[in-house]
């Protein structure tokens, strides 16, 4: 299986959307609005994608493609694309808008503009695509701790420095991962 990194922008993907194939073995469309909503914020404040996989499936000039990973996101991006998807309250207020075709000139250049990072996957066979996919959603989920640990607060830090308190050394608790929160 060879592969290659390219990018392309948002509006030619979405202009070319017939060419991207959602394979039938890949699962339905799972993500709640509210994360479609996340995503479509991180594309208007510029931050990075995680990578795109799509699998190159013709040779001749109209390139078509399989998406190997990145379904979630592509539909998402389709869905705000086509005004079908508003952006939440929040984003909604702070870019003056809910929908893409009311977005202002220069924050839909920058949506349109905004380049998705993709390998190209090319001569490989069925088996190998699936195989892949697999290994792409071995990825660990951030536990509910995880989530907390990453948000800054005085409580937080406090925390941080009561584990280093001598009375705690005694307690063996393993500290490669932080334990999902128990909530009653």
């Amino acid at each position: 299986m060879k592969m290659t990194s390219d990018k392309r922008a948002i509006d030619k993907i979405c202009k070319r959307r017939n060419r991207y194939e959602i394979p039938d073995w890949q699962r339905q469309p799972v993500w709640s609005r509210a994360r479609q909503q996340e995503l479509i914020d991180s594309i208007l404040r510029g931050w990075k994608l995680p990578k795109f996989y799509f699998l190159k499936t013709s040779s001749d000039d109209e390139q078509q493609y399989e998406v190997v990973d990145g379904q979630q996101r592509l539909t998402s991006i389709f869905e705000f694309f086509d005004n079908k998807l508003p952006l939440s309250d929040e984003t909604a207020a702070e870019f003056g808008c809910r929908y893409y075709k009311d977005l202002p000139p220069k924050i839909s250049d920058e949506f349109d503009d905004y380049d998705i990072q993709f390998d190209q996957l090319e001569d490989a066979a069925d088996e190998d695509v699936k195989l892949f996919f697999q290994r792409l959603q071995n990825g660990l989920p951030l536990t509910s701790s995880e989530k907390l640990n990453s948000i800054d607060s005085k409580l937080r830090d406090f925390v941080k420095e009561m584990t280093k308190h001598r009375f705690l050394e005694s307690i063996p608790v393993s500290d490669r991962r932080y334990p999902p929160c128990q909530y009653r």
